[in-house]
């Protein structure tokens, strides 16, 4: 279930300082070196999740921006502390439904590599969006050359 981030501001925060300086969290943030903490608080256009369970417990985040100008949704944040987080996985999705329903564009980006691609290009092609792949553009925690990936999703 999500839940207004800034509920869960201290639960967010310890979970997310287990995972710096690891893969999950390069691909988090999109290139090396991204050490920050997310910020949790209520601000205009940006929305932050915690997906919590039915115990109460927070098994991730999502975040997005809202442009109102152009009626697009980007800058999606996504991160599972839970290794095969099925309730985030459900909720991220219910979540993207309801954004490509209700805006005129939505686009997110994701560093290659991360198990979740094949999902989003299931998505992207069930919504006739676009996917356009950067080769080579960023290099992960070992030196390795990763390719982003932008999807996007846009109503005639």
């Amino acid at each position: 279930m999500l839940e207004p981030a800034i509920i869960h501001k201290a639960a967010l925060d310890r979970n997310f300082a287990k995972f710096l300086y690891t893969e999950n969290y390069f691909l988090y943030m999109g290139y090396r070196g991204g050490n920050e903490l997310p910020e949790i608080r209520a601000q205009d256009d940006y929305f932050q999740y915690a997906v919590v369970d039915s115990k109460g417990n927070v098994t991730g985040y999502l975040a997005y921006h809202l442009e109102s100008a152009t009626d697009t949704v980007d800058r999606f944040g996504l991160f599972s502390f839970k290794k095969g987080n099925v309730l985030l996985a459900r909720d991220l999705f219910e979540k993207l439904e309801e954004l490509v329903s209700i805006h005129r564009r939505v686009e997110w980006r994701m560093i290659g590599g991360n198990p979740v691609e094949k999902r989003y290009d299931q998505f992207c092609r069930e919504h006739g969006g676009h996917k356009c792949t950067l080769h080579r553009v960023m290099q992960d925690l070992q030196g390795n050359w990763r390719d982003e990936h932008i999807y996007e999703i846009v109503k005639d």
